[in-house]
C-alpha cells in the first residue's frame, strides 16, 4: 500500500510538473530579448554587456523551446521547435566566439543614436502590425501573407539601417538574418521566396494593402502584443 500511494505521488508530480505558460508570459519571453523594441534593454558597449544580453537571449528562447516541446501537438510543435533551435544554435555559435561578439558590440552601437534606431523601432512596429492584419485574413492566404510580410519587413530593416548607419553595418545584420532565418524561410516559404516573386504571384489586392502598411507614415496605434510570437502561433494553430 505505501508503494502505491508512493508511486501515485510520483505520478501526480510529474502531470503538474509542467505548466503550460499564458500566450501574454511567451510574449514576455520574447520580449525580455528584444534589443530593438524593448527601451529596457541597454544598448551593450563592450563585451560583458554582450554576454549579459547574450545569457538573456539564450534564457529567453529557452523558455520558448521548452514550451513548444512541452504543451504545442503535431506539425505545430515540429515547426516551432525547429525555426527556435535553429535560432538557438546560431546564438550561441556567436555568442561563444570573441571575435563574433566584438563584432557586434561594433555594429550595434550606431543604435544607440535615437535618430537612427527610432526608424528601426518603426519597421518592427510596423511589422507587427502587418502580422496582426495577416491573422485575419483568408486562412489560405495566410502563410504567403507571412512570408511576403516578413521578406518586406527584412528590406525595412536593412534599408533603414543602411541609411542611418552605412553600408558594413546593413551588410553585418543582413547576414545575420539571413543566417538566423534564412533556411527555414526558404523551406516555408518556397514559391514566395522574396519580394521580386511575391509580386509576381501573391494575391495582389492583399500585397497591396500589406505593403501599404509598412510603407504609411500614419501613427500606430498601440498593439495588443508586444512581440511578433503571440500573432504566429496564433495562426498556427487556426491553420
Amino acid at each position: 500500500m505505501k508503494y502505491i500511494t508512493i508511486l501515485a505521488i510520483i505520478i501526480s508530480l510529474l502531470k503538474v510538473g509542467w505548466s503550460c505558460r499564458t500566450i501574454e508570459e511567451l510574449d514576455e519571453c520574447a520580449y525580455s530579448f528584444d534589443i530593438i523594441s524593448n527601451p529596457s534593454i541597454p544598448i551593450p558597449t563592450n563585451d560583458q554587456e554582450v554576454q549579459t544580453l547574450c545569457s538573456n537571449t539564450q534564457s529567453g528562447l529557452k523558455c520558448l523551446n521548452d514550451e513548444a516541446k512541452e504543451c504545442a501537438k503535431g506539425s505545430i510543435k515540429a515547426i516551432l521547435v525547429k525555426v527556435i533551435t535553429d535560432l538557438t544554435d546560431g546564438i550561441n555559435h556567436r555568442c561563444a566566439d570573441p571575435g563574433e561578439r566584438t563584432e557586434f558590440a561594433r555594429h550595434i552601437q550606431c543604435f544607440h543614436d535615437d535618430t537612427k534606431a527610432a526608424p528601426i523601432r518603426n519597421c518592427v512596429n510596423r511589422h507587427i502590425a502587418m502580422m496582426e492584419r495577416v491573422s485575419t485574413i483568408d486562412k489560405s492566404l495566410r502563410l504567403g501573407g507571412g512570408c511576403c510580410g516578413s521578406h518586406y519587413f527584412r528590406k525595412c530593416i536593412i534599408d533603414t539601417i543602411q541609411a542611418g548607419c552605412g553600408g558594413d553595418s546593413a551588410d553585418y545584420f543582413n547576414e545575420m538574418i539571413e543566417a538566423a532565418v534564412g533556411q527555414n524561410m526558404e523551406l516555408m516559404c518556397k514559391e514566395l521566396s522574396d519580394i521580386g516573386k511575391c509580386d509576381a504571384k501573391y494575391d495582389q489586392t492583399t500585397w497591396t494593402e500589406l505593403k501599404a502598411i509598412m510603407d504609411s507614415n500614419e501613427p500606430i496605434g498601440e498593439h495588443q502584443y508586444k512581440t511578433l510570437i503571440p500573432i504566429i502561433i496564433k495562426m498556427l494553430k487556426e491553420a
